[in-house]
């Protein structure tokens, strides 16, 4: 057994073990709480060892200058596949495809079909990690908070975490969207059931309408991409056929004669890998086929003229088709991810969802579940409609984001509540991290990638440092606390320190994550767009953030001591933090900090992904913009195309 199919093993119990936890849960700890947690505890322990060994034994296939940009396969090749056909035997021949089929479409072993298809990656690997992560420490904060159905509470926390890693590994399009989808259901009770507000039932109701509102829109759009971008055939057989010209080819095309069929349209396919391959083929052909049309008629005789008219009319109107359905597609495929992360205004959900909801499901709403919209659009919008993305992306997307970034950081300044004054800071660095991603420049992705994990540790170490209040006090009404420091010294050291990671001080981990997001933004030819103006709101985000959260630090921390008054045994805890709290605290706080020192290791993880997504965009820029590919193909070694070997064609 070779060390890929240890992997793919190993992947499905990081992904179904939670699920069996929840079924132990159920069946054992009904009616005993404390068993209950032990066992909550117990299993989310087991989970991230295992995780942690996942990754270990994955970064074993991570070399990042094993494949140079002159022949980097321009779509996903992702690693730990269960199913792979080509990983049996003790071979390492890697399909980076599955033959675990779900549901087929049409009858027999050839047609399409949805596909058990998930895997390990560049894009997802660290984003597994900080899921196993958070879901332990939200187990943990919920040790004391969760009195009631404890069982039935850890069973839809499990449940939960089982949808959110089956998202981030799926490489079907459709597995994908069910994940994305299942989300919803744990959540609804979670936050319908155990919520801590008197609205909690509305707040849960709110939560999914909006999110299943958008995300029907998503379905639109993946189904659109399927049925438009289906596998080309050759013209003479039925073998898949890939041809893409480079775009030094591009800028010869009006030299060529043709001109040149690309192929019939074939079957349709789910496999985001294969889709990837599929989008930028057609792309590419429609324009090609433009620019071999005008020259041909620069050169065509008087007599041909009119025919050669028409054959150029005939391609700009199929260019233009394929154009107007790839801009649909995206805005359709935005709604749901726009709604998941959310991007203002698309964010009204959100304030009733993060106060009602219990403090450890806040904490994963804001560390991973906010993660699903922007890996979504790295996933899936990015590289399935990457043309879309560049025309409209960052000038449109790239604004709301900017608009979010100023106006959640003058919401969180409002705020009396420190939970939504957390939540709205998160919407703020979300919408500098969906600038970072639609930068689409491999500074701009590898920094919008780190800083999902980057921003998932420091928010979700803001939520579980509230809930140290929350369970003394029963209150996070700012205007009812100050001078805590004089009482809990450790708890406001921890605090200072996740509030200067948050606010990028350089050394803790945002600081490298945010200046990499804005380095995306300086490439030329997203300066030229709106770089520069996006670039100055994001840098003067990071000066609101240090605004807010330095008042919350001298509102709630510095000054005369007061405190809410207590409720129940509150005056009987620990005066400070205990040594089951301090632990999960101060290990999120050294992570910041070893983040922030050593980020190479992630980088180097993510990086030939990241390149893969970065040169597809590239393609996208350089068929619409001709001077580009002129340009490129004077000064810059050829890319290869991305071929299939043929047999020849039966007679």
């Amino acid at each position: 057994m070779n060390l890929n199919t240890v992997l793919g093993l190993l992947l499905l119990v990081v992904l179904l073990a939670p699920l069996a936890a929840a079924a132990l849960i159920a069946i054992g700890g009904r009616g005993r709480p404390g068993l209950t947690r032990r066992l909550a505890v117990y299993a989310s322990a087991l989970h991230l060892v295992l995780t942690i060994g996942m990754i270990a034994l994955y970064s074993g296939f991570v070399t990042p200058d094993a494949q140079s940009e002159q022949n980097l396969s321009l779509n996903f090749q992702p690693k730990a596949v269960p199913g792979d056909p080509g990983a049996t035997n003790g071979a390492e021949t890697f399909t980076y495809s599955t033959s675990w089929k779900l549901v087929s479409l049409t009858p027999g072993e050839t047609g399409p079909a949805v596909h058990f298809y998930v895997g390990l990656d560049g894009l997802n690997v660290l984003l597994v990690a900080l899921t196993s992560l958070m879901f332990f420490f939200a187990v943990l904060v919920s040790w004391d908070t969760v009195r009631e159905r404890a069982a039935a509470y850890y069973g839809w926390l499990f449940v939960l975490q089982t949808a959110v890693t089956g998202a981030f590994v799926s490489f079907d399009v459709l597995l994908f969207y069910v994940f994305f989808e299942l989300t919803l259901i744990p959540a609804f009770f979670l936050i319908g059931q155990w919520g801590t507000g008197s609205a909690r039932r509305d707040a849960a109701r709110k939560f999914v309408l909006y999110t299943l509102f958008g995300s029907l829109f998503t379905l639109v759009g993946i189904i659109g991409v399927v049925l438009t971008n289906p596998i080309p055939l050759h013209p003479t057989s039925n073998q898949p056929f890939y041809y893409e010209p480079t775009h030094q080819a591009m800028a010869h095309a009006r030299d060529q004669d043709g001109p040149y069929v690309p192929g019939r349209a074939g079957p349709i396919t789910f496999s985001i890998p294969v889709l990837m391959k599929n989008v930028s083929m057609w792309d590419s052909m429609s324009h090609y086929s433009v620019l071999q049309a005008e020259g041909r008629l620069a050169k065509a005789t008087p007599n041909l003229r009119a025919d050669r008219e028409r054959e150029l009319a005939d391609v700009r109107e199929k260019q233009r088709e394929r154009s107007t359905t790839q801009f649909w597609l995206f805005l359709a495929l935005m709604a749901g991810f726009a709604v998941k992360i959310p991007i203002v205004p698309f964010h009204t959900w959100l304030p009733a969802t993060y106060s009602e909801a219990p403090l450890a499901v806040t904490m994963i709403f804001s560390a991973v579940l906010a993660k699903l919209g922007t890996f979504g659009i790295l996933r899936i919008v990015i590289p399935l409609v990457p043309e879309a993305c560049v025309q409209y992306g960052l000038p449109w997307f790239g604004t709301l984001g900017a608009i979010g970034i100023v106006y959640a950081a003058f919401c969180a300044f409002a705020q009396r509540d420190l939970r939504l004054l957390a939540a709205y800071s998160s919407v703020s660095h979300l919408g500098f991290l969906v600038i970072g991603l639609f930068a689409m420049t491999p500074e701009g992705l590898s920094g919008a990638l780190l800083h999902m994990v980057n921003h998932g540790l420091t928010a979700g170490a803001v939520f579980a440092l509230l809930s140290f209040l929350a369970r003394r006090y029963r209150t996070l009404d700012a205007n009812q606390y100050g001078g805590l420091w004089a009482k809990y010294p450790v708890f406001t050291f921890l605090m200072i320190v996740i509030v200067l990671a948050n606010v990028g001080l350089p050394g803790l981990n945002n600081f490298v994550s945010e200046m990499l997001m804005l380095g995306g933004l300086f490439d030329p030819r997203n300066v030229k767009i709106a770089g520069w103006g996006l670039a100055l709101v994001a840098a003067f985000g990071v000066m609101l953030s240090s605004w807010y959260l330095f008042t919350m630090l001298k509102r709630v921390f510095f000054g005369p001591l007061i405190e809410p008054p207590t409720v129940g045994e509150a005056d009987a805890r620990p005066k400070d933090v205990t040594g089951r709290e301090f632990v999960p605290l101060a290990a999120l706080a050294a992570l910041c900090l070893t983040l922030g020192l050593f980020p190479q290791p992630l980088l180097d993880v993510v990086s030939t992904d990241v390149r893969r997504v970065s040169e597809l965009v590239n393609r996208a820029r350089y068929r619409l913009d001709p001077s580009i590919a002129a340009a490129e193909a004077e000064n810059k070694p050829p890319v290869q195309p991305i071929r299939i070997a043929l047999p020849a064609p039966k007679r």
